[in-house]
């Protein structure tokens, strides 16, 4: 959702008209943002394969009659079954279909939807028929903040959308077990759910670390600024805001993401040798203690990482995002 509000934003300050489709989860991130059309929520895992198939005929009509009227120049889609009935019916009407892929393995609908799209942008390079950009960023993480690297370590610790819970295990487990002068240098910075905050509180006293709990951290991209090292997920989205400050990060890919896609992505990063890839295994507390007792004794790795992290071309990747749909219409 991030990278499509910044592309509605930006679409605004030209003038174009712009209107934004979501459902109830979506919602929660675009709040501030009109017009939209916001379709029902609903859990495809938990509903039958004929509710599945009624919900997107329901949809498609609605669209087919709404946009009779006005058709879109363009449609673009950001990923997710939401997306294929909105671009099919662009596509039978007339309007300029653009997909984008944000994670290195292309999800199912975008994998139905590049047969009918007019450009196909992604993230990562996926091949010939994929023109590769950044993601939009938030504006507010287009300002690249000196990395400063001393004895003491801000350690910023994001779960995000899905997974947060078993990091207020692991990483007060693995802080546990380094050594009393390292754990000394540490200052944490953690997203906790409401459930889990009095319990990760007492932990982290009970270890003697300095910790700042928010259940959501609503200037990110500030707390991001003054972190030297961040532990998180390795969503597309977090993966962009991470290249636009140029921090390092530990990436524990979300284990349950389809086709694995959250490992792929933290591969690439590792490979680029911008961050450190555990997975998340019975053992992952005593591997991220030993990576970061490794980190702690060489500041060397923590600045070289956070240079390999800033993605040269990604502080333009908005402007470079709204040409390519501008583009598109005109095709």
């Amino acid at each position: 959702m991030f990278p499509a509000c910044v592309l509605f934003r930006e679409l605004l300050k030209s003038d174009h008209l712009v209107s934004m489709v979501t459902d109830g989860r979506g919602e929660v991130f675009c709040a501030d943002i009109e017009p939209k059309i916001v379709l029902d929520t609903v859990r495809y895992s938990d509903v039958k394969i004929f509710g599945v198939v009624s919900y997107l005929i329901g949809i498609f009509f609605r669209f087919l009659r709404l946009w009779r009227r006005e058709t879109p120049d363009v449609v673009v889609g950001f990923g997710g079954i939401l997306t294929v009935v909105p671009l099919v019916v662009g596509k039978i009407l007339g309007a300029k279909v653009v997909v984008y892929e944000q994670n290195s393995i292309v999800g199912r609908a975008n994998r139905f939807l590049k047969k009918i799209a007019d450009l196909r942008l992604s993230t990562f390079d996926l091949g010939s028929c994929w023109t590769r950009v950044a993601a939009p960023v938030r504006e507010e993480f287009g300002r690249n903040v000196h990395y400063h690297c001393g004895e003491k370590i801000t350690l910023l610790v994001i779960g995000g959308s899905q997974g947060a819970a078993s990091f207020t295990r692991i990483i007060p487990d693995a802080l546990r077990l380094l050594e009393p002068s390292n754990r000394r240098r540490v200052e944490i910075i953690q997203q906790v759910g409401e459930a889990d905050a009095e319990k990760l509180r007492m932990a982290y006293e009970d270890i003697g670390v300095k910790a700042m709990l928010e259940k959501f951290l609503h200037h990110v991209s500030e707390i991001m600024a003054v972190s030297q090292l961040v532990i998180c997920r390795s969503g597309a989205s977090t993966l962009s805001e991470l290249s636009t400050v140029g921090r390092p990060a530990i990436l524990i890919p979300y284990p349950s993401s389809s086709d694995d896609h959250q490992l792929h992505n933290a591969a690439y990063y590792g490979r680029k040798k911008a961050a450190w890839v555990l997975e998340e295994t019975e053992e992952i507390a005593e591997k991220l203690a030993r990576l970061l007792e490794q980190i702690l004794s060489d500041p060397e790795l923590l600045k070289s990482a956070a240079s390999n992290m800033i993605w040269e071309s990604v502080g333009g990747a908005t402007g470079d995002f709204v040409k390519f749909v501008e583009n598109a219409a005109k095709s």
